[in-house]
Formats: C-alpha cells, structure tokens, sequence
C-alpha cells in the first residue's frame, strides 16, 4: 500500500515502533535508565524507561504548545528545553540524538540500588516541587550566589539558575558531563570540590531551600 513512510525509531508523537514493543522483561526499550537533572524537571522523574521518558517529553511540549503550528515535526523549546537540549528550537528527527546525553545507563548489576538512589536524591525537593509555581525561601547564601536583592523565588527558577550559572561557566567534567567541577563561587556554595549533577537538586533541597511558614 502507499502513503507516507512510517517515523520508525524517532520521538515521534505517542508511537512507538510497530511489531518492536515487548511487554516484560528489562531489555531494551524497557530497560529502566537514569534520567538526568535537567531533563527531570520536565519528566519528573529520576529513573524511567526510555519509553517512558519519551512519553512524557512529548506529553510536556503538547501541553506547552511547543511545536511549530506551520510544521508539527518542529519544536520550539521553551526555557527548560532549552536547557536540556542547549538550541531554540529542534526537530523530532535530531531529539533523540540531543536526548542521548541526558539518559544515563544504570549499571544491570546495580540498576535496582540505583534507581532508588537517584529516586531518594530528589525526594527531598518533591514536596516543593508539588508546589512549583509557589515562591519558596532560598537561603542567603543562594541569595548571593545569584545575585538576588530578594530570598523569595520560585524553585524551579532558582535550580535553573543555577544550572545557566554551571553551563555558562563550563563547570561540567569534560570527560562526564555527569560530574560538575565547582569553582570558586559553587565552592563557597555547594562546600564541595565537585559534585554529581544528580546530587545538586539534593544539596539545593536539603541546605538552601525553605517553605514558607
């Protein structure tokens, strides 16, 4: 029969591709992988299959209306695209090249210990992220550290600052983008040489973030 081609293998909106799903077992599609900080605050999530993650990516930029009306295959990333795949605006055939860098395997051996672990290291800031588009209290060190007259802000603009402030300031380990490297302004802040980029959403959470009273 004719017609268009299938979009076999891409992000393409709600499909996966045909006679490839498998129901059960951890291989493949299924296969539960890291997800990283950036990419979590559209995903919610530290640990999914790429199934999954994929799903709610599309899931958050229909309900933020980023494709291109004159072309559905653009999107128009948004802020927090932008900060997952670092470009104004992308296309479903390049996401999932732009999306590798932020799906981390987790180790077969380990992957159970590792999911829970990177689920524990964002509980912390789950209860205020329920509560996203309320402003919280940001301690006054962060307050410094971005340059704020004021310690109330949303939690999601303090995080994403302080992420402009990592990328802008080439902080990520050239050999893991999964490592960040402070320096002397994160240092004084985060008290630590260097730090996992799944454990900064944690140390924000657990000593400079506080809920209104």
């Amino acid at each position: 029969m004719g017609g268009k081609p299938a979009l076999t293998g891409i992000l393409c909106i709600g499909c996966a591709p045909v006679g490839t799903k498998r129901r059960g077992g951890p291989g493949g599609l299924n296969k539960v992988c890291g997800v990283s900080p950036e990419l979590q605050a559209i995903v919610g999530e530290p640990a999914l299959p790429r199934t999954e993650i994929v799903k709610q990516l599309w899931a958050y930029i229909r309900k933020n209306n980023l494709q291109d009306p004159s072309n559905k295959r653009k999107i128009i990333c948004d802020d927090a695209l932008r900060i997952v795949f670092e470009t104004d605006c992308t296309d479903m055939f390049k996401m999932n090249k732009l999306l590798a860098k932020h799906i981390i395997p987790l180790d077969p051996n380990k992957g159970s210990s590792q999911a829970k672990r990177l689920k524990t290291d964002v509980e912390s800031t789950n209860e205020s992220t329920e509560s996203g588009t309320s402003p919280i209290i940001i301690s006054e060190a962060l307050a410094e550290f971005l340059g704020t007259g004021g310690r109330e802000m949303l939690q999601t603009e303090a995080i994403k600052r302080v992420w402009e402030y990592i990328k802008g300031n080439q902080l990520e380990d050239p050999l893991n983008s999964m490592v960040i490297l402070c320096d002397a302004k994160l240092r004084e802040l985060l008290k630590c040489e260097s730090i996992s980029a799944l454990g900064i959403h944690e140390m924000l959470a657990r000593n400079h973030f506080f809920r209104k009273s």
